[in-house]
């Protein structure tokens, strides 16, 4: 996953400071939509079947559901965490300096 907003420091010369900021707003919710569903996609899936492997059994304990999901964010953390949290510092540092920028 690589952060947009790199690309808006070429482009901020060429455009008017509210359209620049615009498109820096639009790159950070797109950015975060995608830093979370790295972490909601799994988790969903893991309840999805969980749920289902409770209702054909007939269990209605609520830690069996639980569980799963808590080790698969866990997971999904120690595997993908640090890239996510790249992602973010790069963003963040570069769009930043961006908006900052076009404020001035």
């Amino acid at each position: 996953m690589q952060p947009m907003g790199w690309m808006l420091v070429a482009m901020a010369g060429d455009m008017p400071d509210d359209r620049m900021l615009a498109a820096l707003t639009r790159s950070a919710v797109m950015l975060f939509a995608q830093s979370a569903a790295v972490f909601l996609v799994p988790v969903l899936i893991v309840a999805v079947v969980v749920g289902l492997v409770q209702t054909i059994l007939s269990v209605s304990e609520s830690s069996l559901s639980f569980l799963p999901k808590l080790l698969t964010l866990v997971a999904v953390m120690a595997i993908a965490g640090e890239s996510v949290m790249q992602g973010l510092a790069d963003f963040l540092s570069s769009g930043l300096l961006d908006m900052v920028g076009a404020i001035r």
